[in-house]
């Protein structure tokens, strides 16, 4: 609820309990009650034209300044009318002398403050709203409106458990009131909490069944509780009752990538379409480098890009359809467009895997001690780094990177690959069949860690293991028969 929907239903109130004769009585004609019933309708209509509002407010005000019946009470909300019409306008000014009269004339009335909260929420000048909401929860604590307002704010300036207490307070003393629902769930995503914003959305859902928004936003919730199926029923519901709401259309897309992709994508399309900017866009992209299908991806990523081209995490993604269509020089640069806006652990492991395939070893090795400097414990990067270290057969350097790989993730049969091979070339037979033997214990069907292993075994005299591993690494890839 707003002040302006508070304020006609006190000036059209206002006419109905006072008949033409007791205003007659009062100010010796009729003219004054006649006026008030033309012009306050007018005053307080927002579908009309601001200057049409501030005129007809300014007739009433000038008659209660010359004596006509308006108690000072009631000549404030007329004051408030006209502030909001004012705001509307443009003239600040005008409005915040409105906002004060409206105070000062009526001291006990919440109205003026909640308007005044209002005008500096349109301009996002937080503690300015919260100071003139306080201002109306000390004249009324028991007003939801305030609480409701105030809850807002305090959401906006990112106090969430500040705001779900006002919300909670606004739903005690009204507990139809669905905006509180719908501002408290808001909360508790925004604070994941999901679980309890369900609740809530349902409340909204029950009081408004056709709310396509309040669907989408427990769809959001379901989804991050684990909760798919449901999710995707409030998906669905939300795109029939506003099929216009792009999100809600990205979000089924995305839900539908792995169970219904032919499905993902026609909603996806969808969602593009009544929004060219809309996150399906991304969502597409996406599924399509999930379906293998990275030029189609290529497009998107780009159309991402020329809607915001300070989107990071977009150049990141198409550095990656770059890479996976073979455009590593390319990737390079997307790589590097985002670091330049953001800097991350992943996107430098990205590319100095690039730097690699470009056989740009020193690069690719500053690159993974980069993103090692921002996420000391990043797998990918000490992996990486070994990996470029051993191209330029610095193996002691490529060793140590792999002893902390499989310290941080002893289950990766990769690194014990890896190391293998570093204690291979370093003749270090035994440490070497140990870790090819604990890859092989990971992921059994590895025909290079097999074949290898079965070197490691001819160096250590054992023979028998040496050809069974020969026999199981053919048998797997035919390529590796040597024809001894």
């Amino acid at each position: 609820m707003t002040i302006t929907s508070s304020a006609p239903a006190v000036l059209l109130a206002l006419v109905a309990q006072l008949p033409g004769s007791a205003l007659a009585s009062q100010s010796g004609n009729l003219s004054d009650y006649y006026l008030l019933e033309a012009n306050a309708p007018i005053c307080v209509d927002q579908n009309l034209p601001p200057q049409k509002r501030i005129a007809s407010c300014t007739l009433i005000i000038d008659s209660a300044l010359h004596g006509s019946v308006l108690a000072r009470m009631h000549i404030a909300t007329v004051y408030l009318g006209r502030a909001t019409a004012f705001q509307q306008a443009g003239d600040d000014q005008a409005a915040l002398r409105d906002f004060d009269t409206a105070a000062k004339s009526d001291p006990r009335s919440t109205l003026p403050w909640i308007g005044l909260g209002n005008f500096y929420m349109a301009k996002s000048d937080y503690p300015h709203a919260l100071e003139s909401y306080d201002r109306a929860a000390k004249i009324d604590r028991n007003d939801p409106v305030v609480y409701d307002d105030r809850g807002t704010v305090l959401e906006a300036m990112g106090r969430h458990a500040e705001a779900i207490a006002d919300f909670t307070r606004a739903i005690a003393h009204d507990p139809q009131d669905t905006s509180a629902h719908s501002n408290r769930a808001t909360a508790y995503l925004a604070s994941n909490r999901p679980d309890l914003a369900i609740p809530d959305l349902t409340e909204v859902i029950g009081d408004e069944p056709a709310n396509g928004e309040a669907f989408y936003d427990r769809g959001t919730a379901y989804e991050r509780t684990g909760k798919l199926d449901q999710a995707l029923d409030d998906y669905r519901n939300a795109v029939r009752f506003d099929p216009s709401f792009a999100p809600a259309a990205a979000a089924l897309g995305r839900l539908l990538a792995t169970k219904d992709p032919k499905a993902a994508l026609a909603d996806l399309d969808a969602a593009i379409q009544l929004d060219p900017k809309s996150p399906a866009l991304r969502a597409r992209a996406m599924l399509y480098l999930t379906l293998d299908r990275p030029k189609l991806a290529l497009p998107d990523f780009n159309q991402v890009i020329a809607n915001n081209g300070n989107d990071n995490i977009a150049y990141a993604d198409r550095g990656v359809v770059k890479a996976t269509l073979g455009d590593f020089k390319g990737a390079v640069d997307d790589y590097s467009r985002s670091i330049g806006l953001s800097p991350s652990a992943a996107v430098y492991v990205n590319r100095g895997d690039a730097y690699v395939r470009l056989k740009q070893s020193q690069k690719a090795i500053a690159d993974f001690t980069a993103a090692l400097e921002i996420d000391p414990k990043n797998v990918l990067a000490l992996l990486g780094r070994a990996g470029a270290h051993y191209a330029d057969k610095w193996l002691t350097a490529s060793l140590d990177d792999y002893n902390r790989a499989i310290t941080l993730d002893p289950t990766n049969a990769t690194a014990y690959f890896k190391r293998g091979n570093v204690h291979l070339d370093l003749r270090e037979f035994a440490a070497a069949f140990d870790d090819y033997s604990a890859s092989l214990k990971l992921d059994p069907n590895q025909p290079l860690a097999l074949f290898n292993r079965s070197l490691a075994a001819t160096h250590l005299g054992r023979f028998d293991e040496a050809a069974r591993d020969q026999r199981r690494a053919v048998k797997l890839d035919p390529s590796l028969d040597t024809g001894d």
